[in-house]
């Protein structure tokens, strides 16, 4: 089980958006905005962020992107699918795996869904389509 700090840090990066607290920029691959300092720290010790700013808000590079986007979206598919966790043993990124199907079933576990809600990995009500960062 994946603490709710730490969660909320990961999750908040796959719902970054113009709109959102945290912001990413396509060309620089970085992530901008304000997050738990411990948990960052935490995960730039472990080499999963790269710190690249930290004056006014944070700028972070999430390491191995690809992987981290790829297995977040196959946690969730997962999670929707009824499968278990398990199958993070199969991903390039376990942790990323179980991130994405822990998130699916927190939003699952409310009584009402987010309308309009967009994160990496989710299908959007607007387009049917999964949305891809």
């Amino acid at each position: 089980m994946i603490s709710k700090k730490v969660r909320e840090l990961f999750v908040s990066l796959m719902e970054a958006a113009d709109d959102s607290p945290v912001s990413y920029d396509i060309e620089t691959e970085q992530y901008s905005g304000f997050f738990n300092s411990a948990v960052v720290d935490k995960y730039i010790e472990l080499g999963a962020l790269e710190l690249v700013e930290g004056d006014n808000g944070t700028t972070i590079l999430l390491n191995n992107r690809d992987d981290f986007l790829s297995s977040f979206a196959a946690g969730i598919r997962e999670a929707k699918h009824g499968s278990d966790q398990s199958y993070a043993d199969y991903n390039a990124n376990p942790f990323a795996f179980s991130v994405g199907y822990e998130h699916f079933h927190q939003l699952s576990k409310k009584k009402r869904q987010i309308s309009g809600y967009i994160c990496h990995g989710f299908e959007r009500e607007d387009t049917g389509l999964i949305h891809q960062q």
